[in-house]
């Protein structure tokens, strides 16, 4: 990622949090903003566990995806979509 797509990036989403930001603030209190911060902590931890889940258990079984052909390799990053979701989707719930 070069320093011009890093720029749009943040621009786009830095716009988008200047402006949700204060306006959830306003609406609905100190509370929501730190109900925000703990889902994007539990989303974090829930991306850095199923990635170390993949790491140790399934990437020995499957192996590089580098090596694959997009044949082979569409299903094997459709279950690591699904592995990630269930994790992330796990922690923000609360189990």
């Amino acid at each position: 990622m070069n320093v011009k797509e890093l720029k749009k990036y943040g621009f786009r989403f830095g716009l988008i949090l200047l402006i949700a930001v204060p306006l959830l603030y306003l609406t609905q209190g100190e509370n929501a903003m730190q109900v925000i911060a703990y889902k994007v902590i539990m989303v974090s931890l829930g991306l850095g566990l199923a990635e170390l889940w993949w790491a140790v258990a399934f990437k020995p079984q499957f192996g590089k995806s580098e090596e694959k052909n997009s044949g082979e390799l569409f299903p094997i990053m459709l279950f690591r979509g699904l592995l990630y979701a269930a994790v992330v989707v796990a922690f923000t719930i609360g189990l």
